[in-house]
């Protein structure tokens, strides 16, 4: 069965593309066959990571989102060959036309009705993003009924609201069983992992980009994130229910 990874989160700048070029690298490294698409507007950032190979798939016309654009990708989606997966990652902008448009259509039905199966990536960002994410993520959960897996982003700041960790918080009790796992990306020193990361993600590099461009200090810093992203991921995933 084909498998669609798509990263919904109305709230931009808060690391969806990030979100999106690791799982498509981690499943490339398992030896799926991996079809990226990138779908923002303004800033289609995964459409940069040269080897990933992304897609881009246009969806607005004089800055407008054409909810009929996403017609498009339920036919890129339907003539796949079932051994493909595929990562999309949608714009902040994109996100409300999106969501519509899959409640109107009823469009993950419609998907597993053509032998695709969905999971969606939301991201919750730390800090001042906390409530707008947490809001974007609930809204994703509430109108859909498919497999949802929860990235917890700390690179912009603690991972609490209303002085609980985001993680425990009961607005997610009800989605308990839909909730596929929960992947964190920590906060790095800032002088040392978080300087490596950041040059990694301003340069569009994969993992492996970095490492074979980096000096031998920054190579294993790297080395180590990746590490530490690939274990929680294996714990997400059974072996060989990606494949």
């Amino acid at each position: 069965m084909s498998e669609l990874y798509i990263t919904l989160q109305a709230k931009g700048g808060v690391g969806k593309s990030y979100v999106s070029s690791i799982l498509a690298q981690y499943l490339l490294e398992a030896g799926v066959p991996v079809h990226c698409i990138d779908t923002d507007t303004t800033n289609p950032t995964l459409l940069r990571y040269q080897p990933l190979r992304c897609e881009y798939l246009k969806l607005a016309e004089e800055h407008v989102v054409n909810p009929r654009a996403f017609d498009r990708l339920v036919e890129i989606l339907s003539a796949a060959d079932e051994t493909t997966h595929f990562v999309v990652d949608v714009g902040s902008n994109g996100f409300q036309p999106f969501m519509a448009y899959a409640v109107e259509n009823d469009l993950f039905a419609v998907l597993e009705g053509l032998g695709v199966r969905v999971v969606i990536n939301s991201v919750i960002a730390g800090g001042p993003d906390v409530a707008e994410t947490l809001s974007s993520t609930k809204a994703v959960l509430d109108h859909t009924r498919v497999p949802t897996l929860i990235w917890l982003n700390a690179h912009l700041g603690a991972l609490e609201h209303r002085g609980r960790p985001v993680a425990e918080l009961d607005l997610f009790r009800p989605f308990a069983e839909r909730i596929l796992g929960w992947i964190t990306l920590p906060k790095y020193p800032a002088a040392t992992f978080g300087q490596d990361v950041e040059q990694m993600l301003k340069a569009r590099w994969t993992f492996d980009e970095a490492i074979a461009q980096l000096r031998l200090m920054p190579q294993m810093r790297i080395r180590r994130v990746k590490q530490d992203l690939w274990s929680q991921l294996d714990r997400v995933f059974a072996p060989g229910d990606h494949r």
